[in-house]
C-alpha cells in the first residue's frame, strides 16, 4: 500500500522532531526556504528549559511560565509543555544527544524569570546548533527540497492537500500530501533589528492566513534585550544565559540599569528588561553587559566569544559588551490545539509559527526549544493514531494569477516602517498611520522576492490590527496612551 504523504515546511527542530518520528511509516517531504542549516533553531544560543532535578518540578516550571506570560497562557498547553518536557529530554539523551555536564550531572543554567536553574545546554552557547544537527543527522528517509519559497496551501473543499512553492529561478513546484505541517518559525525579519535567521519573515503565518486558518495573539512579539550592538548595527544575540551567569546591565558610567526597576534585576522578564533598555537608549544612553562576574566566560560561551572577536570587541580589557534590544520571538501565531491541528483539516502548525497558548503574553526564557520538541512529538503522535485515506492527486491545480507590475515597498523601507509602528512601544496613532500606509500596496507571487515581501505585508497588517484592538498594555504588547512626538 502507498504510504500517507506528509509535507513539512521548515527545517528547524520542530519540523525535524516530527519528521524523525514519522519517516519510517510515512512518505515525508521537507521543504525549506533556505538551506536546511538556516533556521532560528540553528542560531539558538540559550538552552532547553525542563524540570530535571529532585528540587525542581513541572509544577514549579508551570508557575514560572504562567507568571512570565502574564497569566494570559492556556493552562492545558503549559501543563503539556512542563510535564512532557522532562520525558522528551530523557528520550533525546537515550537516543545519544549530549547535553553539557558538570561532575557527571547535567549542568543546569539560570535565566530570567526562572525561580531556579533548569536550563540544559549543549556546546556551551550552541544548544540549538547541536540539537538541530543531532536530529537532522538521523533523518535518513526524508525527501529534502531546499531553497523553495512556499507560496500557497493548496485546498480542496476546505481540506489542505498540498503546497505550491517557487524556486530561486521562480519556477513553480507543487507537492501533495494527506498532512501539511507548518514549521516555518516566526517573523523576526519583519523588523530592522532582530536575532532571527535571514529566512524568517512570517511566511508560514501568511500562508495559513491566506488559506483561511485562524491566527491568535499576534500583537505579542518578544524583543530580546541583548543583541551585540556596534556603530549603529546589531550583530547577533548575546544569550540571556550570560546574565544568568552573573553579567549585569550597566550604563556608560557603570551604574546599574535594572536597579530599582524589578525585584529580579537583570533576570527580570524579557519584556521588562527590553522596555527598560529601549527607554535608556531613547534618552541617549549607551548600554553594556558588564561580564567581570562571569566565571570562565570564553569557555562557557565559545560562540559568543568567537563573535566578539570577529567584530573586534575588546571585551577582555573592558569586561563590557555593547548591547541593544531586537525582535526575537512571536508568542502568537496560527491557532492550534495541543496536537498541532489548525482550523483547516489536514493543516498543522508546530513551533514558533503555532499558537497553542503555551507562552501567553511573554515567553519564558528557553521554553522555545522545549516547545519545538514537545509539540513536534505531539503532532507525530496524532498523525500516527489517526490514519487517513490517501487522496487522489488533482489532475490539475490552477496556477496563481500573476499581477503584472505589482506595487510593493522596498524591503528595507518596509522593515523600517514596521520597526517604528510595531516595536517595543506602540501608540494608536502610529498603528493607524501604519495601517493606512499598508493599504497602498499589492501582494503578488510572481517571484521569490515578491512573495516574501507580500508575506511580510500580510503579517504586518495582522499584527498592527491586533495591536490596535488590544487597547491596554499586557506583557510584550506595550501601548502608550496619547501621542508620542
Amino acid at each position: 500500500m502507498a504510504k500517507e504523504r506528509i509535507i513539512i515546511i521548515g527545517s528547524g527542530i520542530a519540523g525535524c522532531t516530527a519528521a524523525l518520528r514519522l519517516m519510517q511509516e510515512y512518505d515525508v517531504t521537507i521543504i525549506t526556504k533556505g538551506s536546511k542549516e538556516e533556521s532560528n533553531s540553528m542560531l539558538a544560543q540559550g538552552g532547553v528549559a525542563a524540570a530535571m532535578t529532585k528540587n525542581d518540578s513541572p509544577k514549579k516550571h508551570f508557575s514560572d511560565t504562567f507568571r512570565a506570560g502574564c497569566y494570559h497562557n492556556k493552562p492545558l498547553a503549559v501543563r503539556e509543555l512542563t510535564t512532557s518536557g522532562p520525558i522528551v529530554i530523557q528520550k533525546l539523551i537515550a537516543a545519544g544527544m549530549s547535553f553539557d555536564q558538570e561532575n557527571d550531572e547535567l549542568a543546569l543554567g539560570l535565566e530570567g524569570a526562572h525561580q531556579m536553574p533548569r536550563i540544559l545546554h549543549a556546546g556551551g552557547d550552541q544548544t540549538g546548533k547541536f540539537l538541530t544537527t543531532f536530529l537532522q543527522n538521523q533523518l535518513t528517509k526524508i525527501n529534502w527540497h531546499e531553497h523553495l519559497m512556499a507560496t500557497e496551501i493548496i485546498k480542496d473543499h476546505d481540506q489542505a492537500i498540498g503546497v505550491c512553492a517557487l524556486d530561486t529561478k521562480n519556477q513553480l513546484h507543487t507537492f501533495y500530501g494527506e498532512h501539511i505541517i507548518l514549521a516555518t518559525g516566526g517573523l523576526g525579519q519583519l523588523f530592522p533589528v532582530t536575532t532571527n535567521a535571514r529566512t524568517i519573515s512570517g511566511d508560514g503565518l501568511a500562508l495559513a492566513y491566506i488559506a483561511g486558518a485562524k491566527l491568535a495573539d499576534m500583537e505579542f512579539i518578544q524583543f530580546h534585550p541583548t543583541l551585540l550592538y556596534l556603530n549603529g548595527h546589531c550583530y547577533g544575540l548575546i544569550s540571556e544565559a550570560v546574565r544568568g551567569e552573573g553579567a549585569k546591565l550597566i550604563r556608560k558610567d557603570g551604574t546599574a540599569v535594572m536597579e530599582g526597576v524589578h525585584s529580579s534585576l537583570d533576570l527580570a522578564p524579557r519584556d521588562v528588561v527590553s522596555a527598560t533598555l529601549s527607554q535608556e537608549i531613547e534618552h541617549g544612553e549607551s548600554v553594556f553587559l558588564e561580564i567581570s562576574a562571569v566565571k570562565n566566560f570564553e569557555k562557557r560561551f565559545p560562540a559568543i566569544t568567537a563573535s566578539l572577536d570577529k567584530h573586534q570587541v575588546p571585551f577582555r580589557e573592558t569586561k563590557r559588551i555593547p548591547v541593544h534590544p531586537g525582535a526575537h520571538f512571536l508568542m502568537g501565531g496560527v491557532r492550534t490545539d495541543l496536537n498541532g491541528k489548525t482550523s483547516i483539516s489536514g493543516l498543522y502548525a508546530i513551533g514558533e509559527v503555532a499558537n497553542t497558548g503555551v507562552h501567553g503574553a511573554n515567553r519564558l526564557a528557553s521554553n522555545s526549544l522545549l516547545e519545538t520538541l514537545v509539540f513536534g512529538e505531539k503532532v507525530a503522535d496524532y498523525i500516527e493514531s489517526h490514519p487517513v485515506k490517501q487522496r487522489n492527486q488533482p489532475v490539475s491545480v490552477s496556477k496563481p494569477k500573476l499581477l503584472q507590475s505589482p506595487h510593493l515597498p522596498e524591503k528595507q523601507k518596509l522593515q523600517e516602517k514596521i520597526g517604528e509602528a510595531l516595536g517595543i512601544t506602540r501608540t494608536e496613532e502610529k498603528l493607524t498611520e501604519f495601517l493606512s500606509w499598508l493599504e497602498s500596496f499589492d501582494t503578488a507571487n510572481n517571484s521569490f522576492e515578491e512573495a516574501e515581501i507580500s508575506h511580510m505585508l500580510i503579517v504586518a497588517k495582522i499584527i498592527a490590527t491586533s495591536a490596535k484592538k488590544r487597547t491596554e498594555s499586557l506583557g510584550a504588547h506595550r501601548i502608550l496612551k496619547g501621542v508620542i512626538k
